[in-house]
């Protein structure tokens, strides 16, 4: 699976650190840019639906393309949740968001047309979500390598826990699958994380935490804010080096 590995987000998550990615409530270039001078170390953006954290809607590709090359042309690593059901983008679409500078996309495996798993033709990676009704092991595991995904997105918490504290239990899940999976494994804040709890996550063996509207709010100084904090709690778990004598 390594040596499939071609977006700049895969690799980073496989690079043994701990990162930080922001999900930004808007495709809007100067929330994007706040978000990476707290700290952030990539951003997820959308387009073509309406986000349950958040209830902000997104448009079509055709009305976000410019904020979105705005976006990618600040320089990190970018993904995007390509729209579900009628606003799904299609494959040329798909093209257009890789010339754009897109990263990789990520969709739950239920919402993921098959087509999608193997886009020779297209270098954005795959990210799947695993949700609270379907655990997709056999696409991470079994499915041939040239159409596995790159990465897996734990967003396995039901509707009605958003927002919630997150437990012991909610760690152990995410240790489950982050021992069992090849891929790197990224958290959502679907609950509501609190910095001090990095530590935590960070034994879990997951490669990355994604702050999005739970703990961000919808606005860019609070999302600014909490990005900090995020990055500041990362910064304090990371190995300490031993002094030489």
């Amino acid at each position: 699976m390594s040596d499939l590995t071609r977006g700049r987000t895969g690799r980073m998550l496989r690079g043994g650190g701990f990162s930080l990615l922001v999900s930004l409530p808007r495709n809007d270039p100067e929330m994007a840019r706040a978000a990476l001078d707290a700290g952030a170390d990539g951003l997820k953006v959308h387009i073509g639906l309406e986000h349950f954290a958040s209830g902000l809607r997104t448009g079509s590709l055709e009305e976000e393309q410019e904020a979105l090359r705005e976006i990618c042309a600040l320089g990190a690593p970018v993904g995007i949740v390509p729209g579900i059901g009628e606003g799904q983008a299609g494959r040329e679409e798909m093209l257009r968001l890789a010339e754009i500078g897109m990263d990789f996309f990520d969709l739950y495996a239920t919402d993921m047309p098959a087509w999608m798993l193997r886009m020779d033709d297209c270098p954005l990676s795959v990210m799947v979500a695993f949700s609270a009704t379907c655990r997709p092991w056999g696409l991470v595991e079994h499915v041939a390598v040239r159409s596995r995904p790159e990465m897996i997105e734990v967003s396995i918490m039901p509707h009605e826990a958003y927002g919630t504290a997150l437990t012991a239990a909610d760690i152990s899940e995410y240790a489950e699958i982050a021992a069992r999976a090849s891929q790197p494994v990224v958290v959502p804040t679907q609950k509501a994380v609190r910095p001090e709890e990095v530590a935590a996550l960070r034994d879990s063996g997951v490669a990355a935490l994604l702050i999005g509207a739970v703990v961000t709010g919808t606005e860019t100084e609070s999302m600014a804010e909490a990005t900090a904090q995020f990055r500041a709690a990362i910064e304090a778990t990371r190995p300490q080096r031993r002094r030489r004598h």
